[in-house]
Order: C-alpha cells, then structure tokens, then sequence
C-alpha cells in the first residue's frame, strides 16, 4: 500500500479469526477450483492504434498483467496482422517474443503479401508472470543487395484486435491482510473493478458511511480502469467482497460469529465459495464500524495476519483545498518527474526515432484562464544528435491537439550553439536543449495529455551500408516544469463538466470533508450503489480516500448547511426535489418530468472555449411538463439552497433501475466528455446537455480582476463605462487647464 501524507497513530492488536480458511494443497483441490475464460484485446492493453513496425528490425510490445489469485492454465494468441508486399520470402519474418522468448516466428508467404491475415500461436503456461509483455519484430528484406534500413517500403502492421485467449485457475490465497488491497483489487488486472459490498438487512446510516468510505478507497486504487459496485444484503456474495457488520446489524451468514469489543478488520475464506475471500470490516457500533474503515482506507496501518483490532485511532488533520494527490499544484511549479511512475517513461530510443512521450495531467478544473497567455511550461529535453537531426524535430500537443514544433540542432551545429547546451552530470553524447513555452489556457480541462513526438531521420551512411546503425535516444527531462501558481480559481457553476471529469466541486477538498451525501430515506440496494460508485469516482479523480464526507437521508437535509451536496434520489420519492423546483433545471418523477425550456441548450464548443456568454443567458420562463412510462435519467446542477457559494449535483432518475444508467454514465470517458452545462439527460446510450438557468460563480478572485471580467461580460455597460471615464479625465483635464489658464492671466488672483 502507498502511503499518502503524514500517517495518523494507528494503535492494532491480533484479533482471532472467526472462520479458518481451508487447506487447498493437492493438484485434485485446485481443480475444483473455479476455471474462467477471458479474451483480452490488444486494444484492452492501452494499445489504442494498430502497432506500425518499420525498418529492418522494427519492434513494438504490449503488456498485460495475471492476477495474484489466479494462474494461467492455457493461452492461445490469436495474431491478426498485414506484411508489406514489397517483403522477399525466405529472409524476412515475423517473430512474436513473450517475456523475452520467442513464441514463434511467422514466415512471410508470397501469396498473402499486402493483405490482411492472421495466425494462431500457442503460449506455454509457464510463460507467464506477474506482469508480462508481447513484443512484436519485423526481420524485413526488399531486395537481396544493397538495401536502405529504413526503406518505406519495409513495414508490417499488427491489429490492435489481435487477442489472447487465456484460460484462468483462482488459486487459494491465505487469509492475510497483508494482501490488502488483493484479492479485492489487484494493480495487474486492467478490467474495470467490480466489487461487491454486503451488509445485514435495513442498513443504519453508519454502516453505509463506513462503505462510502471503503468505496472511495477502491476507487482511488483502481483510477483509470473505473469502478463499479454492487450491493448485496443480507445474503452470501458470489465473489469476493467486503462485508459490513456491527453486532446488532450483521448478515445471517455472520450470526454466529462472535461479538466484536473494538473495531476489527478480518479477512476470511468464502464459506460455499472455493477461493474467494470475505473482508470483514466490524464494530461494536456503527461507530466502530466507521472507524475499521477509516483504518482500512487509510492504507497506512501496518496490518497482517488474518485479523487484527484497532484499539487507537487519531484524526488526521483536515486537507487543505486543492491538495489532492493527482492534480498539478497550484502552489508551486511541478516536475514532470512527479507525473509518471518512472523517469524511464520520458525516454525513447532506436535507430530511427519516431515515437512519442505520453505525459497524464489532472488539474484543477476550477483555473480562471479567462484572458491568460497560457500556463507557463518550462521544457528541457535531450537528444542524441547526428548530422541530419537538425531535419528533425520535437513537436508538442495537448490531447491530440498540435500546439508547437521545435527545430533540433544536428551534432555539428550543436558543438557551435553553445547557449542551447547544457552539460548533464553524465555524459551520455546528448544534446540538452531549454525553452521556455505557455501552454494555451484553452486547452486545459481536468484531465490532460501532453504529448512530446521526437522525430529524427537516422543518419544517411549512402545506399549501401556495412554498419548496423547506431541507436539514438531522447528524453524529456524529469526536471521540466509546468507553473498554475499565476492561477485564481473562479469557475461558472452549476457545470456537468467539472463534476464528470474531476468530482468538483466535491473533490475541491480532497478527504471530502466539505461534501454532504443525501440519500433516499427509503434507500433500495440501487440506491447505495449509485452512491457507492459516484463516491469511488471522486476517489479516483483525487487519488485520495475520502472519509470526511457527511451521509444524510432526506429528511435531514438541513444539516447539510455549508457543505455541496451529492444527492441520490429516484422518482423524487421523498418530495426534496420538488422542494427545490424553481431551481432546479429538470424534475424527473415516476411517470412525470418537469423540464425548462430545453431551447437554450449550449452547444459544446460554446460551454467548453466560454464562460462570459454563460453568464448571458436570458431566462425565457415557463416549463414543459410530459406524461409517460420510458425510463429516463439526469444529472443536474443547481444552486445550494442553503449556501448562496454551494453546489447541488443531482443523481437521479424515473425508477431504481435507471439509476444504473447513472452509474454506467460516470463510468464511460465518452459519456463523461457529453456532460455540460447544468442538466445532462441520459437515455440508453445517448447523453444530451443543457444550459437551463443562469449561472452562478464560484471561488476567489482579486475585487480588479472580478470587476473587469464582470464588465467584459457586458460589452454595453463597458462601452458606457469607457465613454463615463473619457468624458470625467476631459472634465478634469478641462478644469485644471482652465486654473492654470486664469493663474496666468491673473497672476494677483
């Protein structure tokens, strides 16, 4: 477990275990076993594109991961790839490497030359490992003499819908939490994670804080894959799960399990379920039962064996705002070292260099940008140089967006261009270069890609060559620096935006601790996991569990005064929203929806690149009020009843079942890019945005900038403003002329 921030004092003693797991040692054990099937893309393996192989002895790979608490028992790859048709047979080929060895080598047969083809190659189990990689090899010849190693005609593309059938044994792991976060969430699993929570029947409130809790937690460790949840109560899981218990509210599989005195935390083996394992999070009171999560999201206790008693639990202090783990700081300038995992993953090599560096950011999606420069980016790379890379270059994008090209010096001019140069502390015959650039503030949203595409030709040794040539590298250097401490934080709310990508305003605090959550007072299981899987998308947004959050019903929604609210609700069972009416952009009913004007709905490109006309819009009045059966969901924004400064995020929907729509919806990057303005409407697969009322502002700018961003938004009052300051310095400059005037003219005066 990765610690985050400063550990709080965690006092933890052994507990016993209530239910020994089962010794599966012999070959017969295993087989009984559960065995899955799974396909796994290369597409599914981050390889968004079919990988290009160029050259004589071009190369590309992919990796995939096997979970701790499964083992392969057959692989099967299913290659689906197409050959130059300039390749000669007999002295080009195809070799698939996994982990380093060779798989197989495909020979090129004539006949298949230029068209699409594929193959089936047997993996041995062995094979595999933790983490493991295909890697890819193009040995290409067009002509038996001399030949240029780079010759375009010398290529091979693999489809990223080439797959691995994998065959997949659950092995038994011991009931250890020292495995934590295993088996419940495993980092070499990219598949989105599904987890399922169970508790007794009638949850309190306690107990479902204390799994908003553990969700967060899941949803921070899974980041990018998304999480989903499911609810089961007061029944045995079919996989393996959390299980949420107080001695008074406990499943019935638990009853006989002795009471707990202190918060527990106690891994178990599946009772019907050979190798799943159950996570006990227990407590005396609901109150215990929170703090056992607190520790186990926390990721900090030192826990082991399979159960262990929090007897002492500290608060740690509150999160400042803006501090989450996983956006750029606005407090200092940031390395783009601190971005990746490795510093490798700002390198590249070969012999030809036509690659690109992939940097992820996550900012603030609250940064005033209106009228900045850019964000000042401060780039230093390095290069191998030869005397044809002065053809090369380094071009710079944004999400797939070109923003600037860098000319590269060759080795020649580099030893004369003294001030672009920079001697590293190793000698690694590279050309180190420097330049200051703003990123154009438009581009900036919550999450980013800055994209590095070093491209330099290899150098021309004449048509025929006796020599491999050489192999060149480029990097990024770690030390380069993006700067938002020039930024304020001033955004236009309600935005769907800001919610679906980063959380906010909730995710502003990153423990959470300025966000009510409402619930239902009749809460149904669909209910708690739309809650459960909102709450593990802020986690994910801030790379934080959040624990400080306030869980309330309905009826008690006045005690969320001074926090933004997360409300679920189906078909407005309780009435709150229809309380809210007149602000609230849309009122989704059983049978019944109240929507404004859907007339002035925003186009994206309008609500993404603008923030004055927002503040723009005209309220025309009136509502439409429909009668029908089909299911529908929304998400929708509104101003805090409560809190003038406060958000409402609305989760809601006709019925129980189409709050699933929600949470597919939060977890789909694509739906999530469709989500604007204030009221997002979702209907199967299709998301539709609005703009219904006016907005409101959030955040904190200097009185100057506030008014001169008020009066920008009002071209006729800043005309008027202008023509009132003109005509006052001309009356001043009109009686100060005149007193000097008379002064002359009557000196005694």
């Amino acid at each position: 477990m990765t610690p985050l921030g400063k550990p709080r004092p965690v006092a933890l003693s052994a507990a016993p275990s209530a239910i020994p797991a089962a010794a599966l040692s012999t070959k017969a054990a295993l087989n009984q076993l559960p065995l899955r099937q799974q396909r796994i893309s290369l597409k599914a393996m981050g390889i968004s594109r079919p990988l290009s192989l160029r050259g004589i002895e071009g190369s590309a790979s992919a990796g995939m991961g096997v979970r701790l608490d499964e083992v392969v028992e057959s692989a099967r790859l299913h290659l689906i790839f197409t050959l130059s048709p300039a390749l000669l047979p007999g002295v080009s080929h195809l070799k698939v490497y996994f982990n380093d060895e060779v798989l197989q080598t495909v020979a090129v047969e004539k006949d298949k030359l230029g068209a699409q083809q594929s193959a089936d190659l047997a993996i041995d189990p062995r094979y595999f490992a933790d983490f493991n990689r295909l890697r890819f090899q193009l040995i290409g010849h067009y002509t038996l003499e001399c030949e240029a190693p780079n010759h375009t005609s010398l290529w091979a593309s693999i489809s990223n819908d080439s797959y691995l059938d994998l065959g997949l044994r659950q092995l038994p792991l011991k009931s250890d939490l020292a495995l934590l976060p295993a088996p419940f969430f495993d980092p070499r699993d990219n598949r989105q994670l599904q987890l399922q929570f169970v508790y007794g029947a009638h949850p309190s409130t306690g107990l479902l804080k204390a799994a908003g809790s553990v969700a967060t937690w899941m949803g921070m460790l899974s980041s990018y894959r998304g999480t989903r949840f499911q609810v089961v109560e007061n029944s045995l899981p079919d996989r393996h799960a959390i299980v949420l218990a107080s001695n008074q509210n406990r499943p019935a599989f638990l009853k006989d399990l002795p009471p707990v005195s202190k918060p527990t935390l106690t891994m178990l083996a599946h009772p019907t379920l050979p190798g799943a394992k159950l996570l006990l999070v227990l407590g005396q009171d609901d109150a215990q039962v929170q703090q056992a999560a607190e520790v186990l999201a926390s990721g900090r206790a030192a826990l082991s064996g399979d159960s262990m008693a929090v007897n002492l639990l500290e608060p740690t202090a509150p999160r400042e705002a803006y501090d989450a783990p996983r956006w750029i700081s606005t407090k200092r300038p940031v390395q783009l070292g601190e971005l990746v995992p490795n510093a490798a993953d700002l390198q590249i090599r070969g012999t030809v260099l036509n690659d690109v560096i992939r940097v992820n950011t996550q900012m603030a999606p609250d940064l005033f940008t209106w009228n900045a420069g850019g964000v000042p980016m401060n780039l230093q790379y390095r290069y191998t140089p030869t005397v044809l890379s002065n053809q090369g270059t380094l071009d710079l994008s944004i999400n797939d967006q070109f923003i600037k090209s860098y000319a590269l010096a060759s080795s020649e001019d580099a030893n004369t261009v003294a001030s672009n140069i920079l001697l590293p502390l190793f000698d690694d015959s590279s050309v180190q270069a420097k330049t200051d650039y703003k990123i154009p503030a438009f581009l900036i949203g919550g999450d980013n890609q800055l994209q590095f595409a070093f491209q330099i030709p290899p150098t021309d040794l004449g048509r025929c060559r006796t020599v491999q040539p050489p192999e060149m590298r480029a990097a990024v250097d770690p030390q380069s620096t993006i700067d938002l401490t020039g930024f304020y934080h001033y955004l236009a709310m309600p935005s769907m935006a800001a919610y679906g990508n980063s959380g906010f305003p909730f995710t502003k605090y990153a423990d959470l601790a300025q966000t009510s959550v409402i619930l239902p007072n009749d809460t149904t299981v669909a209910d708690v996991e739309l809650y459960l899987t909102a709450l593990g998308r802020l986690g994910a947004s801030t790379g934080l569990a959040g624990t400080r959050f306030k869980l309330l019903k309905a009826a008690d929604w006045e005690q969320a005064r001074g926090t933004d609210l997360l409300v679920v609700a189906h078909a407005d069972s309780d009435g709150l929203l229809a309380r809210w009416g007149h602000n609230l952009p849309a009122l989704i009913d059983k049978g019944t929806r109240s929507i404004r004007p859907l007339d002035r709905a925003l186009g994206n490109v309008m609500d993404f690149f603008s923030i004055d006309n927002e503040r723009r819009l005209a309220s025309a009045g009136g509502k439409a009020i429909l009668e029908g059966k089909g299911p529908l969901a929304a998400i929708a924004g509104l101003q805090s009843p409560l809190d003038a400064d406060r958000t409402v995020v609305v989760l809601t929907a006709t019925d129980t079942a189409s709050l699933q729509t929600i949470a597919n919806a939060l977890t789909d990057p694509a739906k999530v890019q469709s989500m604007r303005g204030d009221l997002s409407l979702l209907r199967a697969d299709a998301v539709e945005s609005f703009r219904i009322n006016p907005v409101y502002y959030v955040g904190d700018l200097p009185w100057w900038r506030k008014l001169w961003f008020a009066l920008h938004s009002h071209p006729t009052l800043l005309a008027l403003v202008g023509i009132a300051t003109g005509l006052l310095l001309s009356f001043i400059v009109f009686v100060g002329l005149r007193s000097m005037a008379r002064r002359r003219l009557n000196p005694q005066a």
